[in-house]
Order: structure tokens, then C-alpha cells, then sequence
């Protein structure tokens, strides 16, 4: 027999009020595909989650080629030869292809200059044509998901868990998975497979486990007379009606749905009909433009062209114009286009019908729960009551929430991206039940699917894409699986859809490439340098005073400690984390410097700064943990952290006393000519930073953690490490900022920084750091210190009153935040408002 490469034994966990899993034993063997079964919230995924070590069970254990996994870690058992494909994968967006394969590999074991040419190699044996320098963010679901899955097989498992790998998979995209699973386990490794779609588990498994309300119903071996009803049946407990409703023998030819001559980027010259009563699929292999068509009605993608229902021109410039003239969309990106996680069920079933229940300005909450109430039971919605979060829900209850949405917001016609995307077989018969039964007498719906199967079963007409284009047009008893396949797999018509962007010129990719804001590394310093510029040349021209060597001298010794601050702030922001402690550091450190840096011989003066700045780290340290272990918000944390250390220097001098050694403050400010040698340090220290940030994995996966926490921890970065880090190198760093900042003024004041820890928030954001994590650069973060100092020395040599200063500094962070972070925003909504039909003009095409 072969040998057991995971062996999970007596397995159970249990959540609040819910028996996730009940003593489930299986296992896997060397060389086999073996399937797990269920309906949502079965307990498949909590299965997953304790064999790849990510959370803990509350009994039972799980080997892994033997050896057994004593805690819950994921790098300890990717260690034991174990890889996941997470069902959301463990991507981070906004890095390339190449950085998120090197996530995944054991460091040390590839060279970091080599990572681009390591990543290709690894894409090339199974076919993934993605340059490894793209942005994982601008991949199709399809693309994500085979990185994802080449990911996992970096390391060469024993066992490969597969959480539902072909959801974003087309025809093409299922096929060549299937040659992947089939040459895994011909080389010996066991796969566990996770998924609803019957076919591939009858096509690819070797046994079948089944598991029903956390419950194991049993193992079965997949032989040629174990069908799919027999899955079913088995999986919900009961048998089953047919897979799919009956379709009407006859419809009306009256078109409801009228587009001509749609064209965007992925598509051109669509033009077609929905009729009254139908369900009309669009179907073809991924990126051929059929899903960009659906999205592109109501407004979703750029498009030229006309849309009518019912006989009235219709707005394509968004979702809600869409919807005012009888077009309603469910997206196939549920979590992230479909529900409103937080909000209740009955919230997220009634949210385009509220206008109905306001009675003088109040909504009518009475009238409201009996609508929900009505469609909870028209759709089939399981949930525990109405006002639990939607989330909450099984997949299956969530698409029928948002189905229930949909086809009660008085559309004429629903538009459906992948209607059971990530939903239970035994969801899919009242899903297409209910998008048969709830459609308007007046109305129609089209599908966009994947699934051929799916679309033979529910469509009575199916038009078929290829390249952009309408290829194939499968009416009535035409409508089958293998028709659709065969009609994209065989087309050779036309050719690949040209947009918008490939008409672009200069000023338009300029353009674009300024949307994309901090994400390019340089458009936060050409900013910077613009406004230095702009600012110094009238400063020059106002006073002659502003281009002295002095004054540049002062400027340059003043930039310092704000430089460093700047800095240490930016590490914090990297990793999604906030330190609003740093200006009562910098007061304690100078005050604390008073004391042990009043005097002596070299020795004691270098133990005073060590002293210094260890108290900075320790600082830092005690605030990354409470953030990290304790689960204090970053910004209550370091207020809290802020009082203590400002209460501790104001106990220690109440009032401005104590002198700097001068020597040591002279050294802080040596110079070289007018040129200060802090200056030096400070451009030393921030282009060692961006090349450790930029050249290093421990900048990579800083960056990583900043992005997407979660998918680093997955990837097995030492989350917690990484954060600390952070915080205790922005506390050393701001200490150092102190001891610059002591030289300068020379005695030990409580308050002297106090303002420095906006303006540190102020100069990173205005460098490029983003609040949401994972952007930024040191060299911007020192930029930005730059510019700020210029602004006050400019107001004072000129006499200007310090408000004016404060102004301009809010309304530059303003504007680099537009910059940085709105500019695309601000672009979708020109490019709205341009697509945007007037009343006039909606009227002259009637």
C-alpha cells in the first residue's frame, strides 16, 4: 500500500454556539487524489485550515509524512512537506509575480538579485505565460490563481491541499490544472481536493470523503458507477430533484434587453437581444471579453455604444444610471462587489429598496422586516435571523441574498457574473430554481459562466465569445456542453479587441502613470521637487537673506532631526502601523540627554547616546507589543505612550534646565564648508534604507506585511517579528532624531517636540507612505522633512506669521494625498462623467 502522506486522526473544534468539526478522521496517500465533499459550512475549509497548521484543534492530531504536527504553524508544516492553495489565496496585490513566488521560498534559498530569472523558470514547466514582472493586481482570477498554485509547488511537497482550485477557472484553465494534479501524483505526491464541482472530482479523485455539518459521513472510492447524484444525495443527506429546473417550451419573441455595437478594450462590436421570460448565457474561455461585455451595461468598463430596455435609451455611465432605466448587475467578486459583510442579512437583501419604506424622512421598520421576511422565503435563505451580519452565511445563503437583491430592485433585466461562484452543489439547484421562477414577466436575465454545464442546464439561449467578438449564437435544443466548448475552443474569427489604451497618447499614459500615484516610486519626488523649487525661487526673490550659506547652514541642521523623525515615522506606516509617540520621545530623549550627556570624557558621553537610544528601542518595543499582543489600536496605543513619556520628561525638568555637553553638541554639528555632516548621514542612512527596503527580503516582506498581513503570514513571514521591528527601530530613530535635535537647543525642555509628531505623519504621507501600509520610500520620507523645514525658514526670514506656515503645510499634505492616492479616483470620475448620456441627449436618442 502506498505510503500515508497526511494523517488527520479524531479531529474536532468548536466555535461559539457552532460544532465546526466532530472527531473526523481521514487521510491521504502518496500518489492520490483524494476529495473532500461538502455544502457550505460543512466544515471543509476549518479541516484545511488544522492540517496546514493554521489554527489549533481542539482535539485530535495531524501527521504529515509521519511525523506529527505539535502546534498549530504553518511553516512548520510547509517544513514536514505540506503546501496550500488557499480558496482566497495568499497573493499580496500589489507586489509582482516574482516578489510573491520568493515570498514563498525558504530564505536564503534563492539569491535576491536573481529573483526575476528564478520566478520565470519556476512559471515555465506548466505553462503560466505571466511576466514575472507584472503586478499581481493586474492578473485575471485565473492567472492569480495558477501563481498561486506554482507557488505551492516551489518547495516540492508530499501533499498539495487544494481549497477550491477552479473557481476563477475557465474550460482551458480547469484542463491544464488537471494536467498538473495528474503529474503531482504520477511523481508521488498525495493532493487533497477541495471543491463543488462534481465533474472534476468524479474526473480526477481516487476517494471521495464526504462531510456534512462537521460531520465525516464517510470515504468512498470514485468507480465508474458512483455518479453525481450519488454525491449529492450523500453530501445534503436526502435525495435530490434535478439538478436543474425545467425550462419553458416556448418564449415570447419580444426583446426586453436591446445592445448594439458595444466596444471597449476587451471587446468590440457586440450587439444582441434578450427576450421577454429568458435566461440568455454568455459563454467562452477566460479573457475573451465576455465578462468585460456584461460589466460594460451598466457601466462597470469604459464602452462606446448603445443600450436599450424596453425600448428606452439607457445610461451606461455607472451601476445606479444602470439601474434607473431597468438593469440590475450581481458580480461575480461577491466579497468584494456583492455583499456588505458587516451589515445584517435583511439590510443587505433590502439596500435598493429603502425609498419604498420612508414615511415622512424615517424608514419604516415594520414594513421593512416583512419585505425581508418575504424574500428570505421566496430565495430559500438560511440564516439564523435577519439581523445577523451576512458574513456570517454559507456562500450559498450569501448569493442568495444578493439574488434576492437583485431581482427585487425593479429591474426589468439582471445581469449575473458566475451566478454559484464558490457555492455547494447542493445550493445550486435553488439558486437556478430561484433566478428561473423570480424573473419579471416583463423581464430577462444573463448569465455569464465558466461553467458549460452550467449554462446548457439553465440557458435557452447561449452566445458564445471568442477574442472580443460574438462568434457563436446556440438556441434551444443547441444549447449544450458540448457545443459551448466546442464553439470558443474552435473559433478562429476575428481578432483581439483594441481599447482606449491602446489609442493613448503620451499626455494620456503620462496621465496614467500619475494615477497610479505613490505606486510609482518616483511621482512622490518629482512632487517634492517641483514644490521645493517653486517655493525656494520666490523665497530667493522675496528676501536676499534666503540663498546665505548661513541660512542654508541653519536650514540644513534644523532638516536633521525632522529628517530622522520623518524616517522612523515611514517605518511604522510601512507595516500599517501609526506612532503618534515620537515627538514626546524626542522631548524625553533631549531632556534625559540634559543628565547623562552633561559632561565628561568620550567614554561616558558615547555610553549617555548608547543609553539614549536604547531607551528609544525599548520605547518602540513596548509599543509594537501592545499593538501586536495585547490588540491595542496603533493610535491608542502610542497616545497612551505619548502621555507617559511627556509625563516622565516633565517630572524629570518641569521647567527648561540642565546643559548638553557642548562638545558633544558641536559634533552632532560639524560641517564641511556650509554643508552640515548630518546632511551626509541623513541621504547615507535614507538610500541604505530604500536599497534594504527595495533589495532585500527583509524589506520585501515588511512591504508584504504593510499590503496584506494575512497573505505574509501564509507565506510564513514572522508577522509579529516584522512589526516589532518596525517599532523598535522608529524608536531608536527617533531618539537619534532627539540627540540632533538636543544639540540644537542645548538644554533639557520637556516640551520642545511636541509638534514633531505630525509633521513626521505629514512628511512621510507628503514622501509617499500611505496610511493603508506597504508604500513609501525613506528617501521621500526625508524629502518631505526637507520641504517642511524650507516652509519655516521661509516664513521667518520673511516675517510671516507661523499660521500662513500651518496652512500651507495642511494644504501640501492635502494635495500630495490627492496626488498620491485620489488621482485615479478622481480620473474614473471624469471618465464618468464623459460617458454620463444628459437628459437631452437620452431624450434625442428615444
Amino acid at each position: 500500500m502506498p505510503e500515508t502522506v497526511l494523517k488527520i486522526e479524531r479531529v474536532s473544534k468548536t466555535y461559539p454556539g457552532v460544532r465546526a468539526l466532530d472527531t473526523v478522521s481521514l487521510d491521504c496517500r502518496a500518489g492520490e487524489v483524494h476529495a473532500i465533499l461538502g455544502e457550505n459550512g460543512s466544515g471543509k475549509s476549518t479541516l484545511m485550515k488544522i492540517a496546514s497548521g493554521a489554527i489549533t484543534p481542539d482535539g485530535g492530531t495531524v501527521e504529515i509524512g509521519g511525523v506529527r504536527l505539535e502546534a498549530a504553524d504553518p511553516r512548520a508544516a510547509h517544513a514536514l512537506g505540506l503546501a496550500t492553495v488557499y480558496q482566497d489565496d495568499s497573493l499580496v496585490r500589489e507586489l509582482t509575480v516574482a516578489q510573491n513566488l520568493y515570498l514563498g521560498t525558504r530564505p536564503g534559498s534563492v539569491p535576491f538579485r536573481a529573483m526575476e530569472s528564478w520566478a520565470a523558470a519556476q512559471l515555465a514547466p506548466y505553462g503560466v505565460a505571466i511576466s514575472v514582472r507584472t503586478l499581481v493586481g493586474d492578473l485575471t482570477p485565473a492567472q492569480r490563481q495558477f501563481v498561486e498554485i506554482v507557488k505551492a509547488l516551489i518547495a516540492g511537497p508530499r501533499v498539495l491541499l487544494l481549497d477550491e482550485p477552479t473557481s476563477t477557472l475557465d474550460i482551458d484553465g480547469v484542463r491544464q490544472l488537471a494536467g498538473i494534479v495528474r503529474d503531482l501524483t504520477a511523481r508521488g505526491t498525495g493532493v487533497i481536493y477541495v471543491s463543488h464541482r462534481l465533474p472534476e472530482i468524479l474526473d480526477l479523485a481516487d476517494r471521495v470523503s464526504i462531510l456534512r455539518d462537521g460531520v465525516h459521513q464517510g470515504t468512498f472510492d470514485v468507480t465508474p458507477d458512483l455518479s453525481e447524484h450519488d454525491l449529492v444525495a450523500r453530501m445534503i443527506g436526502r435525495d435530490v430533484e434535478g439538478e436543474f429546473p425545467p425550462k419553458p417550451e416556448r418564449l415570447p419573441d419580444e426583446p426586453v434587453l436591446a445592445v448594439e455595437d458595444l466596444t471597449g478594450q476587451a471587446f468590440r462590436s457586440v450587439s444582441f437581444t434578450a427576450r421577454r421570460g429568458e435566461i440568455l448565457g454568455f459563454a467562452g474561455a477566460e479573457g475573451n471579453g465576455q465578462r468585460e461585455a456584461l460589466r460594460a451595461i451598466v457601466g462597470l468598463e469604459e464602452a462606446s455604444g448603445a443600450v436599450r430596455c424596453a425600448g428606452r435609451p439607457v445610461d451606461t455611465a455607472s451601476p445606479d444610471a444602470a439601474l434607473a432605466g431597468g438593469i440590475a448587475f450581481l458580480s461575480a467578486d461577491r466579497p468584494g462587489e456583492g455583499v456588505f459583510p458587516e451589515l445584517a442579512v435583511q439590510k443587505n437583501m433590502v439596500l435598493t429598496q429603502l425609498g419604498r419604506f420612508l414615511s415622512h424622512g424615517f424608514l419604516s421598520a415594520g414594513r421593512e422586516r416583512t419585505v425581508a421576511d418575504r424574500m428570505k422565503t421566496d430565495f430559500t435563505v438560511v440564516a439564523a435571523s435577519l439581523d445577523v451580519p451576512v458574513a456570517g452565511l454559507s456562500g450559498g445563503n450569501q448569493q442568495k441574498a444578493v439574488l434576492a437583491r437583485s431581482f427585487r430592485s425593479g429591474a426589468r433585466v439582471v445581469l449575473i457574473d458566475e451566478p454559484t461562484q464558490g457555492v455547494d452543489a447542493g445550493a445550486r439547484y435553488e439558486i437556478y430554481k430561484a433566478i428561473r421562477e423570480n424573473i419579471r414577466e416583463d423581464g430577462a436575465c444573463i448569465v455569464n459562466s465558466s461553467d458549460a454545464q452550467e449554462l446548457e442546464g439553465i440557458c435557452d439561449r447561449v452566445l458564445v465569445f471568442s477574442r472580443g467578438q460574438i462568434v457563436r449564437e446556440l438556441v434551444g435544443p443547441d444549447v449544450t456542453e458540448e457545443n459551448i466548448v466546442g464553439a470558443f475552443l474552435t473559433s478562429r474569427h476575428g481578432k483581439a479587441a483594441a481599447g482606449p489604451a491602446d489609442e493613448a497618447g503620451p499626455i494620456q499614459r503620462l496621465f496614467g502613470v500619475l494615477a497610479n500615484g505613490s505606486a510609482v516610486w518616483w511621482v512622490p519626488l518629482v512632487f517634492l521637487a517641483l514644490l521645493t523649487l517653486l517655493v525656494g525661487t520666490w523665497a530667493a526673490t522675496q528676501s536676499p537673506v534666503f540663498l546665505k550659506p548661513i541660512n542654508i547652514r541653519h536650514m540644513l541642521l534644523a532638516a536633521a532631526p525632522a529628517g530622522l523623525v520623518a524616517m522612523a515615522q515611514l517605518m511604522v506606516l510601512l507595516v500599517r502601523g501609526l506612532d503618534v509617540s515620537v515627538g514626546s520621545l524626542m522631548s524625553l530623549t533631549v531632556v534625559a540627554a540634559s543628565f547623562i550627556l552633561a559632561g565628561g570624557g568620550p567614554g561616558l558621553l558615547f555610553a549617555g547616546a548608547a543609553g539614549c537610544l536604547l531607551l528609544g528601542l525599548l520605547v518602540g518595543l513596548a509599543n509594537g507589543s501592545l499593538v501586536r499582543f495585547a490588540g491595542i489600536n496603533p493610535v491608542i496605543t502610542t497616545i497612551a505612550m505619548l502621555s507617559v513619556l511627556q509625563g516622565v520628561a516633565l517630572v524629570l525638568r518641569p521647567i527648561p534646565g540642565g546643559l548638553i555637553d557642548p562638545g558633544f553638541a558641536e559634533l552632532l554639528r560639524t560641517r564641511i564648508g556650509f554643508l552640515p555632516v548630518s546632511t551626509l548621514f541623513l541621504l547615507v542612512l535614507a538610500i541604505a534604507g530604500d536599497l534594504w527596503l527595495n533589495r532585500s527580503r527583509a524589506g520585501l516582506e515588511t512591504k508584504a506585511v504593510g499590503f496584506r498581513e494575512e497573505a505574509a503570514r501564509r507565506n510564513g513571514v514572522r508577522v509579529d517579528r516584522v512589526q516589532l521591528r518596525a517599532y523598535a527601530l522608529a524608536g531608536g530613530m527617533a531618539a537619534l532624531a532627539g540627540l540632533f535635535l538636543g544639540s540644537e537647543v542645548g538644554v533639557g525642555h520637556p516640551t520642545v517636540a511636541q509638534n514633531y509628531a505630525l509633521t513626521s505623519i505629514a512628511a512621510a504621507v507628503l514622501g509617499g507612505a500611505a496610511l493603508s501600509g506597504g508604500r513609501g520610500s525613506f528617501a521621500g520620507a526625508l524629502f518631505g522633512a526637507v520641504f517642511f523645514t524650507l516652509m519655516i525658514n521661509v516664513i521667518s526670514i520673511l516675517g510671516l506669521s507661523s499660521s500662513v506656515g500651518v496652512i500651507a503645510s495642511g494644504a501640501m499634505t492635502l494635495l500630495a494625498i490627492f496626488l498620491y492616492s485620489g488621482l485615479k479616483e478622481f480620473e474614473q470620475l471624469l471618465r464618468g462623467l464623459r460617458r454620463r448620456k444628459s437628459p437631452a441627449a437620452l431624450a434625442a436618442a428615444e
